[in-house]
């Protein structure tokens, strides 16, 4: 199935392809043919006839829908809570959707992948959804924990206001399990100082070059031994922080890595 930038038949309007398992968010359905919609594997918006496509189980919560991201190889689905060469099913890539059915082991999440059309388990240490949520302390830091609990022991890294978590977790009355993408860790955080929620989205943004490339960088500054990575004219990057007035902290889905970059080549 076509994804189109207009919403109609036409070989120049095709800006990507779609087949039987992907999953897209619809956005806006007031035609009666041609809905759009937003594909997360293939990080774009545009037109599709809705006659080809289905709701999966209800699925219709944007919460229920992760993203897979790995920085090298593969998301593994298993048919048992646990790592073991004999239960994999399956493999994900960064960008592939799976919807999570059941969230209550700590390590092991129950999906459904439609790309493959199965179901089975996955390390939810790499999958992600939209939902941000932003530290706000008056004074000092958010501490993030290894355990559910108030302890000085047990503290594994700090928040100040202003950076963002992805709650993946909120079984806790109190402490909430989070992903920090800044600090590359998960663990527990008091949730009486977070702010946002679900209605906060990763800020999308598109690299803007006029020549050459802009460098994804491991620090926040220009240093040809901190360059990880090209980013071309295009490119698209999610925003994850932007507290520094240069050097902006993003995901780069096509890369399926983080880092830096200059801010002032991002439109």
């Amino acid at each position: 199935m076509a994804l189109r930038s207009e919403k109609a038949f036409d070989k120049g309007n095709e800006i990507g392809q779609l087949n039987t398992g992907d999953l897209v968010e619809v956005t806006n359905r007031k035609d009666a043919t041609y809905w759009y919609a937003y594909v997360p594997r293939l990080d774009k918006s545009g037109y599709l006839d809705k006659n080809y496509i289905q709701i999966v189980e209800n699925a219709t919560a944007s919460n229920d829908s992760w993203t897979v991201k790995v920085k090298k190889g593969y998301l593994a689905l298993r048919s048992t809570a646990a790592y073991n060469n004999s239960n994999e099913i399956g493999r994900l890539n960064t960008g592939d959707v799976v919807l999570v059915k059941d969230s209550s082991d700590s390590t092991y999440w129950y999906v459904y992948a439609p790309g493959l059309d199965k179901s089975g388990y996955v390390d939810n240490r790499y999958i992600y959804n939209s939902g941000l949520w932003t530290v706000k302390v008056e004074t000092g830091y958010l501490a993030l924990r290894n355990k559910a609990a108030y302890n000085e022991s047990n503290e594994i890294g700090q928040l100040n206001t202003g950076d963002t978590v992805q709650v993946k977790d909120t079984s806790n009355d109190q402490y909430w399990y989070v992903y920090v993408p800044q600090l590359d860790k998960t663990g527990y955080v008091d949730r009486n100082y977070l702010t946002g929620g679900s209605g906060t989205t990763t800020p999308s943004m598109t690299v803007k070059v006029e020549s050459g490339y802009l460098a994804l960088r491991s620090t926040k500054a220009y240093d040809k031994d901190n360059e990880i990575a090209q980013l071309n004219n295009g490119d698209t990057v999610e925003v994850i922080e932007k507290k520094d007035s240069t050097y902006w902290y993003v995901y780069v889905p096509k890369l399926g890595k983080e880092g830096y970059v200059d801010k002032n080549y991002l439109k």
